[in-house]
């Protein structure tokens, strides 16, 4: 008589992983979690509109109640404010490079996006200049609620 044992591996325990931290008190027991596709595809699907001057599809990206922070310290709490603001920059250009997205409390919802930009414009002397972009937007339930800019020059 032969008895076969079969030793099943016991099925490891999935950490998820997160790292950092975040200096407000309120939440500093918290850590970053990578995020999900959806806010970055969504910051993708604005780019889009916003290469195309298409203003009526990047206001349906925002919540009613945004907050915007230009790189030029601009800050605007309506989408039309923002928009005659950026009508009137109809030079230069730039190449969205890269996204992702990150997560303090992946059960509460709301992700970071983190952008990264190539840009140029043309100064009023007609030289170009070019910098780097970063656009850091915080998105709940597929709405942009801020997005803050920073701008660094490259030669």
């Amino acid at each position: 008589m032969t008895l076969a044992f079969a030793c099943a591996r016991p099925t490891p325990t999935v950490v998820e992983r997160s790292i950092g931290f975040h200096s407000n008190d309120e939440i500093k027991e918290f850590k970053w979690h990578l995020g999900t596709e959806e806010p970055i595809d969504l910051v993708k699907a604005l780019d889009k509109a916003w290469v195309a001057r298409d203003y009526a599809a990047m206001k349906n990206y925002f919540v009613d109640t945004l907050r915007i922070t230009t790189y030029k310290g601009m800050v605007f709490t309506s989408f039309e404010d923002f928009q005659k603001n950026v009508a009137e920059d109809t030079l230069g250009g730039w190449t969205f490079n890269r996204a992702y997205s990150v997560d303090l409390n992946p059960a509460l919802g709301g992700e970071h996006v983190q952008a990264f930009f190539n840009s140029y414009d043309i100064n009023p002397y007609g030289d170009t200049i070019k910098a780097k972009i970063y656009e850091s937007y915080y998105v709940v339930n597929n709405k942009i609620v801020w997005l803050d800019q920073f701008r660094q020059e490259s030669k």
